[in-house]
């Protein structure tokens, strides 16, 4: 888990396996904070997405 740890900043977003909704923004959900993240992710069972930037990136974000 030591991966995490260099991952800040990051935002992570659940993705909806199921069906989609009526509202955009009821398919994602945003956690500014990597444990609030993989803590909603581990509760609903939904996948991740984690894109973090580091200053030395120059904007170019990674995605996960």
């Amino acid at each position: 888990m030591n991966f995490y740890r260099y991952a800040t900043p990051a935002l992570l977003f659940v993705i909806a396996t199921s069906g989609l909704a009526a509202e955009p923004t009821a398919r994602i959900a945003w956690y500014g904070r990597l444990s609030d993240g993989l803590a909603e992710a581990e509760r609903s069972g939904r996948p991740i997405l984690l894109v973090s930037g580091a200053p030395q990136c120059h904007g170019v974000p990674g995605v996960w």
